[in-house]
Order: structure tokens, then C-alpha cells, then sequence
């Protein structure tokens, strides 16, 4: 709660009605409007796990060594040793606060108010770290996961260096088909992905794909709905089998390189259960309460501690870039 700078009014200023036996003061709900994104749609269907440490580290194994045929009556073999390396991430944090002063909490047990807008801008307060969260996991700026250069997490489109583009002329459909395709035709490791994000204007130009073409009596098949963490979502049958197709408005998307008019809108196929968030202490955000100061706020502050790893970055997922004419987000 913060405190603006006092001005006299005359009271008819502030009158909705002023009558014989009757004055009418402004009054306002107590509700107040608020529709306002606090998180990722990801961070419902991430993997939570604790942390092993202020690095958090595990192995990945890259290769089997293939045996060899012989002659069954002279066999033979050389002795091998898998591949296996270590990883790991640096565990990242995420902070917020809130203050309200004394003359603020006063003021507004004596309006009756207060519990209300505590309770409100606490939550909220949870909220924002919740929201710089969602953002974090898809465009964090942190580079390398076990060498940090930035207090960020490393975002989980940096993360992944399997990439595609879809050009403005090439279809949004096709695109993904054959990259999760190329993903599942791989003959090292035995892929199976399990969603597809994607920016809401890309999803929208995808949905435009779909209705002309069956506007045109060409048939996409495969195209089906299914319902998605609460929200119903277009799938689309690939390789892979049926993938949803997730709107998520936190996906990076930038102006084309080449063409002002054209924006990348970003598409990532992923591997759910290789999609990891290391926590410390518990999944959520800490709160604390400070005691009233000298300076007589009562303070909050919220602390979350983790960091998202993409495990098999370079081949259980996919980053990937559709170019389209520029739509304006709203806000």
C-alpha cells in the first residue's frame, strides 16, 4: 500500500446525489476487478523433484555400445564402456514483497477494508513471483545451466538446440509433423513426445490453416479436441500418435530477422516427462512476515528457490520458429 499526496475537495465533488434529507457519497465494491496472467501454463504440467543440491546434478547416458556378430564357433568381443555424463544446474531464486504502512492498516481496519486488500496484495505478492516464474521457464536469460552468467533461470527454449523453422509459405501442420517424425524415425534413442506449445497468434494462424483447407474440401487428418489441464485444446496425430497443441503466451517470439512485418512465433515440442523443475525446501513460494519497523511498515516477503531443466535437450524435444504476418497482443 503506498500513500499519494493529500488534496482538499469539496464534498459535492464527491456526491453521487445531493437531495432535500438525502446526501449520496461515492462508495465502490469491494471486489476488485482483476484478470490478470499470474503463471505458466507449463508449471501445471511440469515435473517437480527436490534438488540434490545448491547444483543440482544428474547423468545422462548418450550411447549403448552395439554388440558385434561373430562366428558362433570362434566368438570374440571387446569389452565396452557406455557413455554416461554428468550434468547439472545451478538452483536460481525468485523474490517479492510487500509493504503496508501503519497509518494504512489503521486506516483500513477502520473502514473495515483491510483484512480484504491484505489478503489480496499478499496473494498477490505470491502471484508475482509466480508470474516471473512462468515467464523464467520459456525465456529465461541465463545461458548455461552449470555455469550461470545471470541470476535467471536458463529458459527452456535456450535450453533446447534441436531447432526447426516453419517459413511464412510452409504449413504450420506439416512442419510439425515431420519434425516429430524426424524425432521419432531416430534409431539412437527411442523418443516419444507427448505435447506441442505454441505461441496463441501461431496457434491461431495453425487454426486458419486447418479452416481454409476445409474450406478448400482438403482433408487434415487427425485433427481432433481433447482436454488439457482444464483447458479443451486442438490435437493434431503425428509419429508420435495424438499431440494436444497448447497455447502458451509465454513462449518467445520476436520480429523476423528479415521482414518487419513477419514475426517468429515460437513452437516447442517437447517430452514432457523430461521437462524437470529442481526445487528447494517445497514447490511453492515461502512467505515470511517481518515485524513493524522503525520505519512502521509491516512487511512480506515471498522467496521461491528451483530452476527447469530440459532433459535430452538436444534430442527428446524441439524448438521451433513459424513465421507469420505481425498480430498485436492485447496489452
Amino acid at each position: 500500500m503506498s500513500v499519494s499526496q493529500a488534496e482538499w475537495m469539496d464534498l459535492s465533488a464527491a456526491a453521487q446525489i445531493i437531495a432535500p434529507g438525502s446526501i449520496v457519497l461515492e462508495e465502490y465494491q469491494k471486489e476488485i476487478t482483476d484478470a490478470l496472467r499470474r503463471n505458466s501454463i507449463l508449471d501445471g504440467r511440469l515435473n517437480y523433484t527436490p534438488a540434490t543440491g545448491d547444483f543440482s546434478s544428474y547423468f545422462e547416458q548418450t550411447e549403448i555400445k552395439e554388440g558385434g556378430f561373430v562366428d558362433p564357433r570362434n566368438p570374440t568381443s571387446t569389452p565396452v564402456s557406455n557413455a554416461r555424463v554428468p550434468r547439472s544446474a545451478k538452483v536460481k531464486a525468485i523474490t517479492n514483497q510487500t509493504n503496508f504502512g501503519h497509518y494504512d492498516i489503521t486506516l483500513g481496519h477502520q473502514q473495515g477494508n483491510f483484512t480484504e486488500l491484505q489478503a489480496k496484495d499478499v496473494n498477490d505478492m505470491i502471484n508475482g513471483i509466480g508470474l516471473a516464474h512462468g515467464k523464467g521457464l520459456w525465456r529465461g536469460n541465463d545461458t548455461e545451466l552449470a555455469n550461470p552468467t545471470t541470476v535467471q533461470y536458463v529458459g527452456i527454449q535456450k535450453q533446447i538446440t534441436n531447432t526447426f523453422n516453419i517459413d511464412k509459405d510452409g504449413s504450420i501442420i506439416a512442419g510439425i509433423r515431420a519434425k516429430v517424425a524426424a524425432m521419432v524415425g531416430s534409431e539412437k534413442f527411442e523418443l516419444r513426445p507427448t505435447a506441442i506449445y505454441i505461441d496463441p497468434i501461431g496457434h491461431y494462424y495453425l487454426e486458419e490453416e486447418v479452416r481454409v483447407a476445409e474450406e478448400n474440401n482438403v482433408k487434415i487428418s487427425g485433427m481432433s479436441k481433447t482436454v488439457v489441464a482444464g483447458i479443451e485444446v486442438v490435437s493434431i496425430m503425428t509419429a508420435a500418435g495424438y499431440l494436444p497443441i497448447i497455447p502458451e503466451p509465454f513462449i518467445t517470439s520476436s520480429v523476423n530477422a528479415t521482414d518487419n512485418t513477419m514475426t517468429d512465433y515460437g513452437i516447442v515440442i517437447v517430452t514432457e516427462p523430461w521437462l524437470e523443475y529442481h526445487y528447494v525446501g517445497k514447490k511453492d513460494a515461502y512467505i515470511f512476515q517481518l515485524g513493524t519497523t522503525s520505519d512502521l511498515q509491516q512487511k512480506f516477503v515471498g522467496i521461491k528457490y528451483g530452476c527447469p531443466i530440459a532433459k535430452g535437450a538436444s534430442y527428446a524435444h524441439a524448438s521451433g520458429k513459424i513465421t507469420r504476418p505481425t498480430i498485436v497482443k492485447v496489452g
